[in-house]
């Protein structure tokens, strides 16, 4: 919990944190509400934005909503809430997949040999670090990854799998190339693009798996933000 630093009536250890709005996962928009569940501290329904929602003891649901879209969801369980340094043991590892469409097909990136799931098809990106929204990981990763500029549309849906000692979170966002050009990847030995039906057959990573099935099933990609 995070209070405005500019009321006297909050007490001087909570001044020097500040309430952060965010975006929403799904659509990228801004018109985030804050649902607090449970006692506030001293001060803190007074200092707090209008956009904070006191649900108080007996709150239930998710801890945020999009006024834009309508989706809800847990904070600690998209990327990192409150700027946390380390997610809480034993957090998901959280990572971000981009489905990047041109004209009717879709970028499929094949990893290199001797990494992990070597050999296996997957949508392009990384972890999320802290501090970042799932959109902006997914800007620095296809930045430091393809070396493109891109920009990221709606969440299309979740894949888990096995990460070792840990359960690994891939949220995949339509994407789409700022410039056409030619690709190249730091962690991928084949880039192919291809259509609908070509994607289901290749090896893909077991995370992607689910993502691949709505594909299939006929999602479309979307960008704006109604």
């Amino acid at each position: 919990m995070t209070l405005e630093p500019s009321d006297d009536a909050v007490p001087a250890e909570f001044r020097e944190h500040r309430w952060q709005r965010g975006t929403c996962p799904r659509c990228g928009g801004g018109q985030v509400l804050h649902r607090v569940i449970g006692m506030p501290v001293p001060g803190a329904m007074e200092s707090s934005p209008s956009w904070v929602v006191w649900a108080g003891c007996t709150g239930l649901g998710p801890d945020r909503e999009c006024g834009g879209c309508g989706h809800s969801w847990w904070a600690h369980d998209v990327g990192f809430a409150d700027d946390e340094e380390e997610p809480e043991d034993p957090a998901p590892l959280r990572v971000v997949g981009a489905v990047i469409v041109r004209d009717d097909r879709f970028l499929a990136a094949r990893r290199r040999p001797g990494k992990s799931a070597g050999g296996r098809w997957e949508f392009p990106g990384g972890k999320i670090e802290p501090g970042e929204s799932p959109q902006q990981a997914l800007i620095r990763e296809l930045r430091e990854e393809l070396g493109v500029e891109v920009t990221v549309g709606w969440l299309l849906g979740r894949g888990e799998a096995d990460a070792g000692d840990r359960d690994l979170h891939l949220d995949c966002y339509w994407t789409r190339l700022d410039h056409d050009g030619p690709l190249a990847s730091t962690d991928h030995d084949r880039l192919e693009w291809v259509t609908r039906d070509q994607l289901a057959t290749r090896d893909w990573a077991d995370a992607d798996v689910p993502v691949v099935a709505q594909i299939l099933e006929g999602a479309e990609p979307r960008f704006d933000r109604r």
